[in-house]
């Protein structure tokens, strides 16, 4: 059998809890590397987005104060004036929220754009460098990958959270395949890589996402204690009359940011290997759907052995009918005997 299907093989039988080492190790073999473009890209976005809400956060601090007495107050004694005052406070949070996520996750989605496919190249040993992820970015696909991750999901997850969990388990591989020159439907492409796969890719995001949050709460906890700004100094850099560009900055990345530029590449470090045994389950499949003579010539083109057969593969457990079977996993109509599922790529070999 050649070392490339084997490679095919070994990455294609792997567990989710494999390629969930393998995502750590390859964050840490490659963590410098990557945070170039990350930590770039990122505090490029935090500069961009404070210089956006600055205005906004000011009037967000003068009526706090406002705000806070009327939570004091006797809920029967609260007045329509007092209610247009949430109400304007609850509009303001909501929109500078939305104004930083959306510039967070603009930058962050062309960090992953750069570095998606190296990092392919990388764990699967094939070359590549980060540096050629600059190259060709931009073009048609890539703008539909901003506006799904850079627009939508933000808008999303300050909504009810729902569509962003949606759009994410969908085609969050679309960073992978759009990179990828073979592929001319990128977000298809992706779609089916995710099919099947859809808590997966969710749990890959909740697990990194909490390790970045616990991280950070740790260091917020210590870091308090070097960075103790009281509130009436923060709110001076606000003020029109004493603003302080580079302090509102350099807080912002320090107190609240820091943790999460070091870590920003974990998710798609995590991705990774889990796209690569998706593929790799596809390009088996793919290999394995030719029937008979045809088959047997295809898989001894694979192997280089010519008298070696092709082994018999086990269908037990799913749906037979007369013109094939049907998936256990996704109920998907497969005509021959696949090793792996072409649609959700889960493996029907059940005797193994």
């Amino acid at each position: 059998m050649s070392d490339d299907n084997q490679d095919l093989r070994r990455f294609a039988d792997l567990r989710f809890s494999q390629l969930l080492s393998d995502g750590f190790r390859l964050f840490a073999k490659n963590w410098f590397k990557l945070i170039l473009p990350f930590a770039l890209l990122l505090v490029i976005s935090i500069v961009i987005s404070n210089l956006l809400v600055i205005n906004l956060n000011w009037e967000y601090y003068q009526m706090t104060p406002i705000v806070d007495a009327i939570y004091q107050k006797d809920p029967l004694s609260i007045t329509d004036a007092d209610l247009n005052i949430l109400v304007e406070y609850l509009i303001l949070t909501y929109v500078i929220n939305l104004i930083s996520s959306i510039s967070g996750a603009i930058f962050t989605t062309l960090a992953m754009s750069v570095v998606a496919i190296q990092l392919y190249s990388s764990y699967t040993n094939y070359g590549g460098n980060f540096k050629e992820g600059f190259k060709n970015i931009f073009s048609s696909k890539f703008l539909i990958i901003l506006l799904i991750f850079g627009i939508f999901v933000p808008l999303g997850t300050l909504l009810i959270f729902i569509p962003s969990i949606i759009l994410l388990g969908y085609y969050i591989f679309v960073f992978f395949t759009y990179r990828e020159n073979q592929i001319d439907k990128p977000l298809s492409e992706a779609r089916n890589f995710s099919r099947g796969n859809f808590w997966r890719i969710i749990g890959a995001f909740i697990i990194s996402s909490i390790i970045i949050s616990f991280i950070n709460l740790i260091y917020q906890f210590i870091i308090g204690f070097f960075w103790n700004i009281d509130s009436a100094t923060v709110v001076s850099w606000y003020n029109p009359n004493t603003r302080n560009y580079f302090m509102i900055i350099v807080d912002d990345i320090i107190y609240y940011q820091l943790i999460g530029l070091i870590f920003s590449p974990l998710f798609i470090c995590i991705l990774t290997p889990l796209y690569t045994s998706l593929k790799a389950r596809k390009q088996l499949g793919y290999m394995y759907q030719k029937g008979g003579y045809a088959m047997q010539q295809r898989y001894a083109q694979i192997t280089g052995n010519p008298n070696e057969q092709v082994e018999s593969i086990s269908i037990e457990g799913s749906q037979e009918s007369d013109q094939g079977f049907y998936c256990p996993y996704c109920g998907f109509h497969i005509k021959t005997k696949l090793k792996f599922c072409g649609n959700c790529g889960e493996s029907l070999d059940f005797e193994s």
